[in-house]
């Protein structure tokens, strides 16, 4: 419960970072804060063959488009064009369509450590350099992305929860082991 609440009161920060090795549950707990939210959210389950900016920025379109169907329309176009712009231009566009959807939602990138491409992490840069009142950008990942973390902790536009933050306390243990065996 206390990480659920942390989650809450740092909603407000453009991005949260979830990190930790396999089996820590970060998953599982970015599930159960998405339901007890009051906000619409949209979850896209990344792998390895996601590392191609044209395909990695139609699943972030259809994800929003999920919740707001039309609100990337534009950005939509530019992906299914023969040539893709350069990483600056779809970026902007997607930035513009972003910033005219009025409800706050909740976006998460599962298993973010599969992707490797630099123009990915380029247009998550750019899409955080410029933070939206009504995104918040959830990653879930095995090891820290290629963003400015320092930045944005200086900033406070990062909530982050570690695997020292999902491990168990004893207390907790202790708990789990009474509630299990009796």
């Amino acid at each position: 419960p206390h990480l659920l609440e942390r989650l809450d009161q740092r909603r407000s920060r453009p991005l949260t970072l979830v990190s930790a090795p396999a089996g820590y549950g970060k998953s599982v707990l970015i599930r159960s804060w998405l339901e007890s939210c009051d906000i619409p959210s949209a979850w896209v389950s990344l792998d390895k063959n996601d590392n191609d900016l044209r395909t990695f920025a139609a699943y972030f379109v259809a994800a929003v488009e999920t919740l707001f169907p039309g609100a990337c329309r534009n950005t939509q176009a530019l992906l299914t064009a023969s040539e893709l712009p350069p990483s600056a231009v779809l970026s902007a566009k997607l930035l513009n369509e972003l910033d005219r959807i009025e409800q706050p939602f909740i976006l998460v990138l599962d298993d973010y450590h599969c992707i490797e491409t630099p123009a990915i992490h380029q247009l998550l840069r750019e899409l955080l350099r410029h933070p939206l009142q009504k995104l918040h950008l959830v990653l879930v990942s095995r090891k820290d992305p290629a963003l400015n973390l320092l930045y944005m902790r200086a900033h406070q536009q990062l909530s982050e929860l570690r695997a020292r933050d999902l491990s168990f306390s004893v207390t907790e243990t202790v708990s789990y082991l009474e509630k299990l065996v009796g």
